[in-house]
């Protein structure tokens, strides 16, 4: 039993009438955001896991937080 994948037809785009033609459009688009946001959705998880590996690694706890020592006003 052979299953014929769908996804692989070659659509003769000007022999679709005007539904077909609307369908097509809309459905090639429908796939090119969902694309889009999963490259985007990957890249930004791609991209904390590296912030939070980078700040766990850049943790000293044998050096204490920062602290203000002097402040003072810049009004000339």
């Amino acid at each position: 039993m052979s299953e014929k994948n769908n996804d692989n037809r070659l659509v003769e785009f000007e022999r679709l009438n005007l539904v077909g033609k609307a369908i097509f459009i809309t459905g090639t688009t429908f796939r090119f955001v969902g694309d889009l946001l999963t490259t985007v959705a990957d890249s930004v998880s791609d991209l904390i896991t590296d912030v939070e590996k980078s700040f766990s690694e850049g943790a000293d706890s044998n050096i204490d937080d920062a602290k203000i020592l002097d402040e003072s006003d810049d009004d000339s």
